[in-house]
C-alpha cells in the first residue's frame, strides 16, 4: 500500500501563508507602538519632596479620576500626574475638573515611561494608600484648596492684588488660613514689634521689614480631620520707631496674601508735589483725566469696589473704584452706567444732574460724563470728584 504524501506545491503554499501571518503580526505591533508615543499630554499636580505631602493632594482628586493618577520621578522629587493621552483635547476635561477644585494643575507634555500608577506606588512604600485611608480610618478629607475663591466678595477683594494699609487706621484684610502670608513695612523700615494673640494658634516670624504670618492647622481628635482657622485676629504692627498699623485679619481658604504697610507721610509729599502750583479747577481736571486714561500716579490710593446701586428704573449703576489723592483732600469716584434690558428705548439722554444724589456723593466739587447719551450694550463712565476727609 502506497503512503500518502503532500504535493510540494501545497507545502510551499502553507509556508508562504505562515510568512504572511508573521509579517501581519509584526505590522500590527508596529502600529501599536506608533499609536502609543512616548511623549504624551498629562495633568501635573505638583512636585513633592515627601510621600505624605503627595498623598494629601492625591486624596483631593475625585474618585472617578484616581485610577488615572501616576507618580513620576524627577531627581529626588516626586511628580504627581493624572491622565495620559497623545491628544491634548482628551486631557482638557481632566484639567478643568481639577482646576475647579483649586488644585492648580498644569498641562504638560513629556515622556511618561518612568511613571507608575499611584496606588501601587503607595503600597510599595509600606504606607496606607489614600483609598484605604478613606475607608479604614474614616478620615474626613479637607475641603478643596482655596475653596473660598468661589465667593464673589472674596474674588472682588483679591482683584486689587497687593493690599496696602495706612497707619493709625483699622483695616480689615483677608489672610490665607493654610499658606504663609507676608506683611511688609514699605520704605525699608524695619518691623520694631508685632502684637497679636498667640493663643489663637498663630505663628509669626519677623525678618527686617517683613513679617511672615501662618495660622496653625490642627487635627480633630475624634475624626482626624484637619481644622483650619476661622476666627478673625488683631495684629498691631510697629514700623520704624513709632508708626503703628492696625489690622483685623480674617482667615479664609485663599492663597497666600501680601500686605503692604505704607508710609502716609511719603505718599502725601509726592501728591503735594504733583499738584504744586495748580489752581483748584486744574487739580479737579487732572484727577478726572488721570482716572479716565488710567494713568494714576503710584502715590494715589486706588480702592476697587464694584459696588452696585439700585437708584434708577432703567439704568444700572456700579461704583467701580475710588481714587484718593491724600494730602490734597480730593478723591474721584468712577461709576459704570449701563442701560437695562427692560428699558423701552435703546437710547437714553443723560445729564450730570441726574447723578448728584446723596446716595452717590456727599461733598461733590466736580462731575463729568464720558457720553451724554446711554445706548443699550455700550456702558458709559461717570466721574464724580469730591472732597476727601483725611483721617488722623
Amino acid at each position: 500500500m502506497r503512503s500518502r504524501k503532500w504535493p510540494r506545491n501545497k507545502v510551499l503554499i502553507l509556508f508562504l501563508a505562515f510568512i504572511v501571518l508573521l509579517n501581519s503580526a509584526y505590522l500590527c505591533a508596529e502600529e501599536e507602538e506608533i499609536d502609543q508615543p512616548k511623549e504624551q499630554y498629562s495633568v501635573e499636580l505638583g512636585s513633592f519632596k515627601t510621600v505624605p505631602a503627595m498623598a494629601d493632594v492625591y486624596l483631593q482628586i475625585p474618585s472617578k479620576l484616581q485610577h488615572k493618577a501616576m507618580v513620576c520621578r524627577s531627581g529626588v522629587n516626586y511628580i504627581l500626574r493624572c491622565g495620559a493621552s497623545a491628544k491634548k483635547n482628551l486631557i482638557d476635561p481632566i484639567f478643568k475638573e481639577l482646576n475647579d477644585l483649586g488644585l492648580r494643575p498644569i498641562i504638560v507634555k513629556g515622556d511618561l515611561s518612568n511613571c507608575s500608577p499611584a496606588e501601587p506606588f503607595f503600597k510599595s512604600y509600606g504606607r496606607t494608600t489614600p483609598q484605604q485611608k478613606k475607608h479604614v480610618e474614616s478620615t474626613v478629607i479637607s475641603p478643596p484648596a482655596y475653596a473660598d475663591l468661589k465667593d464673589p466678595a472674596i474674588r472682588r477683594y483679591l482683584q486689587s492684588g497687593i493690599v496696602t494699609v495706612l497707619p493709625e487706621v483699622t483695616t480689615k484684610v483677608y489672610l490665607s488660613n493654610r499658606d504663609v502670608n507676608r506683611i511688609t513695612c514699605m520704605g525699608g523700615r524695619p518691623i520694631k514689634d508685632i502684637v497679636y494673640s498667640k493663643e489663637k494658634g498663630i505663628s509669626v516670624k519677623t525678618d527686617g521689614s517683613n513679617a511672615f504670618v501662618k495660622f496653625l492647622i490642627s487635627r480633630d481628635a475624634m475624626t482626624g480631620a484637619l481644622q483650619y482657622a476661622k476666627v478673625p485676629s488683631e495684629f498691631y504692627v510697629v514700623c520704624g520707631q513709632d508708626t503703628v498699623y492696625t489690622l483685623i485679619a480674617t482667615p479664609r481658604n485663599i492663597p497666600a496674601q501680601a500686605i503692604q504697610l505704607v508710609s502716609r507721610e511719603k505718599e502725601i509729599k509726592k501728591n503735594l508735589s504733583i499738584f504744586e502750583g495748580l489752581s483748584f479747577e486744574r487739580k479737579i481736571l487732572m484727577l478726572v483725566k488721570d482716572t479716565y486714561r488710567d494713568t494714576i500716579p503710584e502715590s494715589f490710593t486706588v480702592q476697587l469696589l464694584n459696588k452696585p446701586y439700585k437708584l434708577f428704573r432703567y439704568i444700572d449703576v456700579i461704583l467701580k473704584r475710588r481714587v484718593i489723592a491724600e494730602g490734597e483732600g480730593l478723591q474721584v469716584k468712577e461709576f459704570i452706567l449701563s442701560l437695562k434690558a427692560s428699558s423701552p428705548k435703546p437710547r437714553m439722554e443723560l445729564s450730570e444732574k441726574f447723578f448728584l444724589l446723596p446716595e452717590l456723593t456727599q461733598n461733590p466739587v466736580g462731575i463729568s460724563l464720558e457720553h451724554m447719551a446711554l445706548q443699550r450694550g455700550h456702558p458709559c463712565r461717570l466721574f464724580i470728584v469730591e472732597r476727601h476727609v483725611e483721617e488722623d
